[in-house]
């Protein structure tokens, strides 16, 4: 067995590619941005239409690569003011200033990457002039991540001697966080029009044109020891019947939780997946997550109303909701939010709602990612509910928390501090009362009230990027206890920031 690698290496150990136009940093550099500088490199010889752009198209239509990458880190953001081309109505450049920000991705090893295809014995003339092609890449991120790149057949015995953390294409996935995108048939063809596009937009006395953007790609969930396969999960979005988005009080967000629970009973009640032996049964555990009198742990859906953060003016009211599910269950997620999709919530005595909202599936949100994005540090947003009542002693209440973390499926080692105050300055406090006995902080469920709650930052031991959702405690299957990702940030000479937050670009 044979393997196409292509080897990619930086002059600078930064990396600026970003996943959209307004982030988050992409990492590693995905197989569709490989195959756009491959383009570009064969397309500034104007050789597209020779046998290196047939090369290039059989290379587009390659099962995803592995990839083997540097160990990485996040760098810090940088903001830069640059002259506003889009407005000219002012003559003098600083007076049209604008902010453009920027957060490189930074290599701590050698500034190199390969990415490995597997070929068949007759696709050696192809993968031949791929080789070919490759000499060509000139940068592979921004136009200042300057790179040049090396290409060859290598036996299967020769991968172990590559050196860098693999990352795995694992297509069976479907996860709004760690998709990158690869090349699929007719990505060549949909690059081209798109720059012939962009030579084409100014035209005399005529409107400016608009360029036409790559779309012909598809993605795929990578998987590595720097991103642990996390819980498969779905996230939705309020709206009133006017398309406007719906919010709610974040210290009542379990009735949201409750109304989601029971609607997805209903609907999967009428209509289960296929395979499923006694619905009825699987539906009580499964969906409603009522257990079976014994003490062995069983898997359910967890509902997940998410309070607004991340933003200078996040005001933590809930306008989103997650549904997390075991892993490996992904065909029950996916069945799941297909019944859910435009269902209006139905509501209850305690939530007097006179216009429940519709549900709205959404992806790559930018207020979802601090939740679902892999992180070595991560704080809750509502509180811990533990496992019984630490009677305000201190040992106690350690050992409910490491209880917590083991009955959330947490093995992995890592160091906590605990609190009653969150470390996202708009959440509410984890007392139940005030000093003078009235109630405060967050409604409870009546087999949650005689627990001991707290807000829990967690540091995951060796730099380890836990995959969100991370939910714990007692309460983890209806809201509380839900984790965000709290951003490390490092300058490439071993100096590391922690922000409250992974900023946004």
């Amino acid at each position: 067995m044979t393997h196409l690698l292509i080897t990619v290496q930086w002059l600078d150990d930064r990396y600026h590619g970003l996943l959209g136009r307004e982030g988050p940093p992409e990492w590693p550099p995905s197989p569709f941005r490989l195959f756009q500088a491959l383009v570009a490199g064969v397309g500034r010889r104007d050789q597209l239409g020779t046998n290196l752009g047939k090369a290039l198209e059989w290379l587009e239509k390659r099962d995803a690569p592995i990839i083997l990458a540097p160990p990485s880190c996040a760098g810090t953001i940088i903001t830069r003011f640059v002259p506003n081309n889009d407005g000219d109505k002012k003559i003098d450049r600083q007076d049209r200033l604008t902010s453009k920000t920027s957060r490189p991705t930074i290599m701590l090893a050698a500034h190199n990457m390969h990415y490995l295809w597997w070929i068949g014995e007759e696709e050696n003339e192809e993968a031949c002039r791929v080789c070919e092609a490759a000499k060509y890449l000139s940068a592979l991120g921004w136009g200042i991540d300057m790179a040049f790149a090396d290409a060859r057949i290598i036996p299967e015995n020769a991968i172990n001697t590559l050196e860098g953390v693999r990352w795995q294409p694992r297509p069976e996935i479907a996860q709004d966080v760690g998709m990158l995108r690869t090349p699929i048939a007719g990505t060549l063809k949909d690059l081209n029009e798109a720059y012939l596009s962009a030579l084409g937009r100014i035209e005399y006395e005529k409107p400016l044109k608009i360029v036409k953007k790559a779309k012909v790609f598809e993605y795929v969930y990578y998987e590595s020891k720097e991103r642990p396969l996390g819980r498969p999960n779905v996230v939705f979005e309020f709206r009133n019947d006017d398309g406007t988005r719906f919010n709610y009080p974040q210290d009542r967000f379990v009735h949201l939780a409750g109304m989601l629970r029971h609607l997805a009973g209903k609907l999967m009640a009428n209509s289960p997946p296929e395979d499923i032996e006694n619905p009825a049964d699987w539906v009580r555990s499964f969906v409603f997550g009522h257990g079976n009198g014994d003490s062995k742990p069983h898997r359910q859906f967890s509902y997940l109303p998410m309070p607004t953060i991340g933003m200078a003016h996040s005001d933590a009211s809930v306008r989103r909701i997650m549904i997390a599910a075991p892993v490996g269950t992904d065909r029950l997620l996916l069945h799941l939010a297909k019944l859910l999709e435009g269902q209006r919530l139905e509501p209850t005595t305690e939530t007097r709602i006179a216009r429940p909202p519709t549900l709205i599936r959404i992806h790559r949100d930018n207020v979802a990612r601090y939740y679902i994005e892999s992180a070595t540090n991560w704080a809750s947003v509502t509180p811990v509910i533990l496992p019984g009542h630490d009677d305000h002693k201190p040992d106690k209440t350690r050992k409910l928390i490491e209880k917590a973390l083991q009955q959330s499926g947490i093995e992995q080692t890592c160091e906590f501090e605990w609190s009653s105050v969150s470390r996202f300055p708009k959440s509410l406090s984890a007392h139940k009362l005030d000093s003078t006995g009235r109630s405060m902080g967050y409604v409870r469920p009546a087999y949650l009230l005689s627990k001991t709650g707290v807000h829990l930052l967690l540091r995951f031991n060796s730099g380890l990027n836990m995959q969100g959702p991370l939910v714990i405690g007692a309460g983890r299957h209806c809201g509380f206890g839900l984790m965000a990702g709290v951003a490390t940030v490092c300058d490439g000479s071993g100096n590391y920031q922690t922000a409250i937050a992974a900023p946004s670009l």
